[in-house]
């Protein structure tokens, strides 16, 4: 008994619109009067009135909001916009179908190629495509022709639930996580970021996903302070326990396993000073460039206020403790070791928040940004909400 499969995909493109569909057929040769089964996937480009949905619900608010990192700033806008008309671009199937994600990423992947890789547009969201588990998110994500990367190194809490998705974050929900390129502390930061929702918050419940374009944020910052940065860069400073009940996180969670050796060999492979402290816990720094150089533009790449000990100064899990800033998880200098001015941090809030955008992520909404050009957040929330993420290196 034998099968042969035919895939056949055509792209048409415009500056307005794309407009993708694979096509799946399989005949089986092992019978003159064999059946034969059609499976279209079409995904085309949809126009979402990010305005009226907003409006259905309460204004997200940002100045004066508890526990956000610098929200009593007057120059951080009181509430979060909404995205604007054609950011994300959004993609939807033509019909109802039931299909395999391995079959969806086909099409997804010729939008990817075509808008993020081609393209210099920084975010895509899918909407409406037959996904529901973790498992499924990963064979999606397998089938994009993506160097997928693990967390190892990473700054967050996350569980694993899949090959290659995690847990976007286990941060507590009242909590606001501030706009950030992930692992831009790194120097080996991924390129795509894939963040699937797995369970929405209620409508009005907050939980919103926060997207801010890099591209904008250079041109607003202080020319003095992104000199400063040029010149400097930022030391990313970090601490953490030996694995203790209680822990924010450990080095055995940072890093992936529970062999000291594989953590030198971390270091010495990404060049950082490290020390062991006697009681098993772990520091290390590195320095790297606040700007970066990606596709011919110079970008606002880094975390020095994310990473800062301040974050953890409006965290409620941490802002009763009375530590040196070096002692919290993470903390960031300027790259010659001198303190960055709290109203340095300050104004690199402002004006992050300033040309954000943010929405409810609805169940099974699955939205593809690429690293370098776009940044996230979450607002807090109340109740439930649950979001996976999957991390892409750049392409050879």
């Amino acid at each position: 008994m034998a099968a042969a499969s035919i895939l056949s995909c055509a792209v048409r493109s415009s500056r307005g619109a794309v407009r993708l569909a694979c096509r799946h057929s399989r005949r089986q040769s092992y019978s003159t009067e064999a059946a034969r089964s059609l499976t279209a996937v079409n995904l085309v480009e949809t126009q979402v009135d990010w305005s009226a949905e907003v409006q259905a619900q309460p204004p997200v608010r940002v100045r004066g909001r508890g526990w956000l990192p610098g929200s009593s700033s007057p120059n951080i806008p009181e509430f979060l916009s909404p995205p604007r008309p054609g950011y994300p671009r959004v993609f939807t199937p033509e019909q109802p179908l039931d299909a395999s994600p391995e079959e969806c990423a086909v099409p997804a992947r010729k939008v990817l190629e075509h808008l993020l890789d081609e393209s210099s547009e920084g975010a895509v969201l899918f909407r409406g495509l037959p996904l529901g588990t973790p498992e499924e998110f990963s064979r999606f994500m397998a089938s994009l022709g993506l160097k997928l990367m693990t967390y190892q190194g990473g700054s967050s809490v996350r569980n694993n639930l899949a090959e290659s998705v995690d847990t976007a974050s286990n941060e507590p929900p009242n909590f606001c996580i501030e706009p950030h390129n992930e692992m831009a502390y790194t120097d080996h930061f991924p390129e795509k970021i894939s963040f699937f929702c797995l369970q929405p918050a209620a409508r009005g419940a907050g939980g919103e996903t926060v997207l801010t374009d890099v591209r904008e944020v250079l041109p607003r910052l202080d020319t003095a302070v992104v000199d400063k940065f040029r010149k400097l860069g930022v030391q990313y400073f970090r601490h953490v326990p030996n694995r203790a009940p209680g822990s924010y996180t450990s080095w055995q969670e940072v890093f992936l396993t529970e062999d000291r050796s594989v953590v030198d060999g971390y270091m010495k492979e990404n060049e950082m000073g490290y020390q062991w402290e006697s009681d098993g816990s772990l520091s290390w720094w590195t320095t790297l460039p606040a700007l970066r150089h990606y596709r011919g533009e110079e970008i606002w790449f880094c975390q020095p206020h994310s990473m800062n000990a301040s974050y953890f100064k409006a965290h409620p899990d941490w802002s009763q403790y009375d530590i040196p800033d070096n002692r919290y998880p993470f903390h960031t200098y300027y790259g010659d070791g001198t303190e960055i001015p709290p109203a340095v941090l300050q104004h690199i809030r402002d004006v992050l928040w300033q040309v954000s955008v943010g929405f409810q992520m609805q169940k099974g909404d699955l939205i593809v940004l690429n690293n370098m050009y776009v940044t996230h957040a979450r607002m807090s929330f109340t109740g439930n909400r649950k979001l996976a993420i999957s991390l892409a290196l750049q392409r050879d």
